[in-house]
């Protein structure tokens, strides 16, 4: 048993006339993966609080104290900490059901909590991305979960900032195997959103490479990136250079947050068969890979004005 094991009481027994029911944290503390453990741990301990509200702890132990008790084998961070007390503060606070306490596994060490995963700010490693506010109200509220409920959970402090009237841009770090979300508590005191934003869209242009393509469709073309910042691209100044070397304004879509597809606005045939190709891709990610989805809106670049700006003439 440990914390990955959903619905499960991993470790019950009394001690001191409490009945302790253990959680079995085997995971490792670092920034790379906190946010992704924290959810875990969470989750955990949503079940245990389930097992005792239901009454089953009372019927099993009657009249003894209940304790949720997480043993870790690795030292706990001060993200965990706080995170832990927070807990413990929502549980006591909301009826005092039992009690939250977190501990080491005898056999593991030594500890040195607090300290895990503490996170050195490097400019060079953070990186613009945007995401499709899918809000009922995006005006006044931000939801970043799409179709799909599966998706995984954002923190509540994240860096934001808004694009057009549905969509927001976020900065992610570096970690180096994965791409992790830059929230408040990370940002050094001298530095403001708006130096941040401009610091990752730097990164962005220097980093990254952008190069357009012609797709297995004629004359329907595509933006390649690598597989990270196709999206972004959307965000750039590349699209009047490309405008001109196709002659027309452009429409573009993303269906998807690894595929941006362009052609010529002003050409109905190919107008028509790139949202076809679009909305399929949309569609067939929406059942197979939901992650993967970014919107159903259709953009538009106008070589008169220089911007792009989101249709409300075509949608997929």
């Amino acid at each position: 048993m440990s914390v990955l094991d959903r619905n499960k009481i991993d470790i019950a027994y009394t001690e001191d006339n409490k009945y302790i029911l253990e959680i079995v944290d085997h995971l490792e503390w670092n920034f790379a993966t906190r946010q992704e453990h924290g959810y875990i741990l969470q989750d955990k301990i949503n079940d245990y609080l389930d097992y005792i509200t239901s009454g089953q702890a009372e019927e099993t132990k009657p009249g003894l104290r209940t304790v949720i008790r997480i043993v870790a084998t690795y030292s706990y961070s001060k993200y965990c900490i706080e995170f832990l007390e927070r807990v413990k503060k929502f549980v006591k606070e909301k009826d005092d059901i039992c009690d939250i306490e977190w501990t080491h596994s005898e056999n593991e060490g030594p500890f040195n909590d607090g300290f895990s995963d503490d996170y050195s700010f490097e400019p060079e490693k953070i990186y613009p991305r945007i995401k499709k506010n899918w809000a009922k109200n995006p005006l006044k509220e931000v939801s970043l979960m799409a179709v799909d409920n599966n998706q995984p959970n954002y923190p509540d402090n994240l860096v934001l900032f808004r694009h057009w009237d549905s969509f927001v841009g976020l900065i992610m770090v570096d970690l180096g195997d994965k791409f992790g979300y830059f929230t408040y508590d990370l940002m050094p005191k001298d530095m403001t959103p708006e130096k941040l934003q401009e610091i990752a869209f730097d990164n962005l242009t220097k980093n990254i490479q952008f190069r357009w393509s012609e797709s297995n469709e004629p004359e329907i073309f595509g933006i390649i990136a690598g597989g990270d910042f196709e999206a972004e691209s959307i965000l750039l100044g590349i699209w009047d250079d490309l405008a001109k070397q196709l002659d027309d304004d452009l429409i573009i879509s993303i269906p998807t947050k690894d595929l941006v597809f362009f052609t010529k606005l002003n050409d109905k045939k190919l107008r028509n068969k790139m949202i076809n190709k679009a909305r399929d891709n949309f569609e067939r990610n929406t059942k197979e890979s939901p992650n993967l989805i970014f919107c159903k809106d259709i953009f538009i670049y106008s070589r008169e004005s220089k911007k792009i700006s989101v249709s409300s003439k075509y949608k997929l």
